[in-house]
């Protein structure tokens, strides 16, 4: 960990208002996500996972496939996309208008969705939203996408050493400044948006008053784009651009080939091509080609009376 004079940075900036609330889950259910986190990152041990989410979670599932879409709505950060072809494939689509380190939380967060509730997605589509975070299976679905890229004994390792460092015996006397420059670089090690850093030092019991933080959190997140020793990563991490995955493109022929061997009608491809903001112009030729399908068909069977009849 790179060391910051953070007592002169911090006296730079300061603002006040943040809200941001997430209700607690059960002892029982947050157990149940660590070992499902721990089961999935088996790879990485306690290793800083980031942009290798992407890797990790098409080897484990080879079904999910990733596409970049540029979604108007800014509170869109992901979904979770099940063809209505009756595969078992599945899609995870990622708001390329969103920073990198949005799109790896994302990544993780869907990754969830697909294990838990691939069934009730086959029904619908699923578009996630990190501001509203009032129901149950979005705030475990978070939960998990937290456990699985920062996990409690990489957490517990690396505020240990921390508190080495600064020769410092328990991490209650850490102050505000001292807390603050650790949820910078840990941000960075661990590739994962600042806000989800701040919560995993509160869901593990190392800060007691979250509020201060969150309140803090423009400030803190200046903070770090400022710090030149971190400029390459930052700079990356907060860009939109997303080189760590390959879209597989294959949307449109997943939809192509439901639609023309029946497993989807006209009116739901094009309304799952809208939910997707596809090229509706791409979409619009292959189901147009129904029309050109029986008319080629009608001039077969012509062609087949005409030559019954020459044969007598």
């Amino acid at each position: 960990m790179t060391s910051i004079d953070n007592n002169e940075i911090f006296e730079q900036y300061y603002q006040t208002e943040y809200d941001f609330n997430t209700a607690s889950l059960t002892l029982n259910e947050i157990a149940e996500i660590k070992r499902l986190a721990r089961e999935k990152r088996v790879d990485y041990a306690s290793a800083p996972m980031g942009t290798g989410v992407f890797n990790l979670i098409q080897r484990q599932s080879q079904e999910i496939r990733f596409e970049l879409v540029s979604f108007e709505s800014e509170k869109i950060d992901g979904m979770l996309y099940i063809p209505t072809s009756g595969q078992e494939r599945a899609y995870i689509i990622l708001n390329s208008n969103k920073p990198l380190v949005n799109q790896v939380f994302t990544a993780a967060h869907e990754f969830y969705h697909y294990i838990k509730d691939y069934q009730v997605f086959k029904e619908r589509p699923y578009i996630c939203d990190f501001s509203i975070l009032k129901d149950v299976n979005e705030k475990k679905a978070c939960r998990f996408a937290a456990e699985l890229l920062f996990p409690e004994e990489a957490l517990k390792r690396d505020i240990n050493d921390y508190c080495r460092r600064l020769n410092i015996k328990e991490v209650k006397t850490l102050d505000f400044a001292q807390i603050a420059s650790f949820i910078i670089v840990m941000t960075v090690k661990y590739q994962m948006p600042l806000k989800a850093v701040i919560y995993r030092l509160a869901e593990e019991k190392y800060i007691g008053n979250v509020k201060e933080y969150i309140e803090n959190y423009d400030f803190i997140k200046k903070v770090l784009q400022e710090i030149k020793i971190f400029d390459k990563q930052v700079s990356e991490l907060y860009s939109t651009d997303n080189n760590f995955i390959i879209p597989y493109s294959m949307t449109y022929q997943d939809m192509e080939k439901a639609f023309s061997t029946g497993n989807a009608s006209k009116e739901e491809i094009l309304r799952d091509a809208e939910i997707l903001s596809l090229d509706m112009n791409i979409v619009n030729d292959f189901v147009s080609r129904e029309d050109e399908v029986s008319d080629d068909e009608m001039d077969d069977e012509e062609l087949f009376s005409i030559i019954n009849a020459k044969r007598g």
